[in-house]
């Protein structure tokens, strides 16, 4: 039986580590890596240290959707310059934490790999991270990486 791995990456330095980490896993195991990117508005312009895609705070759908793919298109490259060799992308749309659940429950993942941190902005302290909603909502096993 090959493990499913879903790793959702934003492209902050907590979700390349996640990245580095679902990688290792997907190898050991043999298992099936499922990159997931759920494009959002940030609070300021960032740096996505994965494809180095710069988004500003006025970006349009169009150039977040743009962004995302080149985002999961780095995070593809690096999975496969790690060794893996069953990556699958996602790009959703909605809110990331229903929607990074919503893929791990369609692709029947047995781990959900997440970065501790992202890109949020200050609403996400007030409001509950995406890891922490993911973590307790998750039907399968969950893995944050600090």
């Amino acid at each position: 039986m090959t493990d499913k791995i879903l790793i959702a990456v934003d492209g902050s330095e907590y979700s390349r580590k996640a990245l580095e980490f679902a990688c290792k896993m997907a190898i050991k195991f043999d298992g099936e890596l499922h990159i997931v990117h759920v494009p959002q508005g940030i609070a300021a312009d960032r740096v996505m240290v994965l494809g180095g895609a710069s988004i500003m705070i006025h970006a349009t759908k169009e150039q977040l959707e743009a962004a995302g793919r080149q985002l999961v298109e780095a995070a593809a490259g690096i999975a496969a310059d790690a060794g893996c060799a069953n990556v699958k992308t996602e790009l959703r749309g909605g809110d990331p934490a229903t929607e990074i659940l919503a893929s791990a429950d369609e692709h029947e993942a047995d781990y959900i790999v997440i970065g501790s941190r992202g890109l949020g902005d200050f609403s996400g302290i007030l409001l509950g991270s995406v890891s922490h909603k993911v973590n307790h909502s998750a039907s399968c096993t969950c893995i944050t990486v600090h």
